[in-house]
This record gives structure tokens, C-alpha cells and sequence, in this order.
């Protein structure tokens, strides 16, 4: 497994580069408490010329980038109002964590929170998916100095709900009456495409080959082996994240629809999702983009 976000995210500036949106997080956190102090501009300049997950970027394309976050702003009227598209350009889960860390980061430069800094980084927090216990983690490590240890080790562990979500795929196809080579390497091309589910080719292979060819006896049933899966996750928040790939599977049209989709309805049963944050994990599941390969 390859470890670290530089992983993430390295390289030249592509279309719909998420980079764009943890910079538009930091210079967000830069406006929101009405002034920019210049402890905070060179937070946001250091993490864009030196952090990892930058790396590649270069000058010209991280002043286009910066630019295009301004003028954002800008339109929008203020910080608060950009909180929904920071989250829409960031449909990955460790991404979301980057840009609240990053926020969080800039925001605590000048070694105190500002009411307008506290609200963007709450309705931020909110647009992102991330729990309150989490944020608070990020919002200490950050201004503790540790924000990149931190999300190197958040990236681990999602990286390590790997072979849970290959268990739900499988589970998903033999519900589909379709567990076999062909639908194994739909799902391995489709989580090719999520960047909290990649990992080498070889890894992966072996991880839904383990999950698909898993024994089971004759009579087992989809609910009770989904129900198995989903005590081995008693944080809450990684099962929402599996019922979003799961969602994020589907054909976008149909996602909105979710409560007709069988299995999505023996999953929420099974892994305990109230209908209001099935909602927000339709959403969520609808900010990947729709041209991505999904299995049947």
C-alpha cells in the first residue's frame, strides 16, 4: 500500500482539480473574521509551496488557483456562502478532511479563533460531512502544528476500510445475483475512481478476489451478512461513508430514488442509517463525478 497524502492528490494541475478547493478552504478561513492578517497569508502560502499534497502544482498553476478562489469569494459575498461548493469540488472523504485541517490551520495562525472564523469553520464542517468530535481533533492538531501526521494517519485508517468496502461490493452483487469476474473488475475499475478506495492493482485484485470468492453458507442472507460487516464499523461515520459509495455505484438518475433500490434499503436497515442522513448521503454521492465507471 502506498502511504501518505502526497499520494492523494500530487502532480500538475488537472481539470476540476480538487487543490482548488483546499486552497479556496484556506483563503475562505483567511476572510471570514473580516480581516487577513499576515500570519495567516503565509500559512496559506507555505502549505501551497511546500505541503505534499501540492507537490507538482508549480507557481503559475497555484496563483491560477488562488485567483480563481478569490474571485469565488468574491462573488459569492463572503466565506460562509462558499461552504457548499468547497464540499461539492471535494466529493472524497480524506479531501474534505485536508481542507478543514488546512482552514482550521490558517484560522489559528494568529494563536486565536474569531467568531467569524469559528462560524465558516462550523458551516464548513457541516458542508464537509465532518463529525464534531473529528473537528475538534483537526481544529487541535492544527493548532498544535501536527495537522500532517494527523491526516496521514486518517488516511491510513480509511485506506484500511478498504477491505470492509470490498465486502459490501460483494455482498452487493450476490444480491444482484451477479457475483462473478466480470462485475469483481466493474467494482475494482469503479474504486479505481474514489481516492478514499484506491489502492495497487495487485491489493485491490486480491481484496475483492478474497471478498467475492468469501465461502458463505447456502442459506445465508444478504441482511444478516450486511448486519456482520457492519458491526466490525461502530463509528458511525464510516458507515455513512459506505453507504455513499454505495450510492455513488448507482447511476446518478436513479440516486435520488434510493428508497426503491433494494439493497439500499436492506443496507440502511443493517447498518442503522436514519432516511435524513440517507438524504445527505445521496447528496454527497451525487457530488462524484457522473462520467465515472460504475458497476452494474
Amino acid at each position: 500500500m502506498e502511504h501518505g497524502v502526497a499520494n492523494l492528490l500530487g502532480g500538475g494541475l488537472k481539470p476540476n482539480d480538487p487543490r482548488r478547493f483546499l486552497i479556496e478552504a484556506m483563503i475562505c478561513s483567511m476572510h471570514a473574521d473580516g480581516s487577513i492578517d499576515p500570519r495567516e497569508t503565509a500559512v496559506l502560502e507555505r502549505q501551497v509551496s511546500g505541503h505534499a499534497l501540492f507537490q507538482g502544482l508549480g507557481p503559475t498553476a497555484s496563483r491560477t488557483l488562488i485567483t480563481l478562489s478569490s474571485d469565488a469569494i468574491q462573488f459569492a459575498g463572503n466565506a460562509i456562502a462558499r461552504a457548499p461548493a468547497i464540499a461539492k469540488g471535494l466529493p472524497a472523504r480524506i479531501h474534505r478532511l485536508a481542507a478543514y485541517g488546512m482552514a482550521a490551520e490558517v484560522a489559528a495562525a494568529d494563536d486565536e479563533l474569531h467568531a467569524g472564523e469559528l462560524s465558516f469553520l462550523e458551516a464548513l464542517r457541516i458542508a464537509l460531512r465532518i463529525s464534531p468530535l473529528e473537528s475538534g481533533q483537526i481544529v487541535n492538531y492544527a493548532r498544535g502544528g501536527q495537522l500532517g501526521p494527523y491526516l496521514d494517519d486518517r488516511y491510513l485508517r480509511i485506506k484500511n476500510l478498504i477491505p470492509v468496502a470490498c465486502e459490501v461490493f460483494a455482498l452487493r452483487a450476490l444480491a444482484r445475483g451477479m457475483a462473478n469476474d466480470d462485475q469483481r473488475f466493474k467494482v475494482r475499475d469503479f474504486f479505481f475512481a474514489i481516492p478514499d478506495l484506491q489502492l495497487a492493482k495487485d491489493e485491490l485484485d486480491s481484496e475483492l478476489y478474497r471478498s467475492f470468492r468469501r465461502p458463505r453458507a447456502p442459506n445465508a442472507q444478504v441482511f444478516g451478512e450486511l448486519s456482520r460487516v457492519a458491526q466490525s464499523l461502530p463509528d458511525p461515520v464510516d458507515r455513512y461513508w459506505m453507504v455513499v459509495y454505495t450510492l455513488v455505484a448507482e447511476m446518478p438518475a436513479t440516486v435520488p430514488s434510493w428508497r426503491v433500490i433494494p439493497f439500499m434499503g436492506v443496507m440502511q436497515a443493517a447498518f442503522q442509517i436514519t432516511d435524513t442522513d440517507m438524504e445527505l448521503a445521496a447528496v454527497d454521492a451525487l457530488t462524484f463525478p457522473a462520467a465515472m465507471p460504475r458497476p452494474e
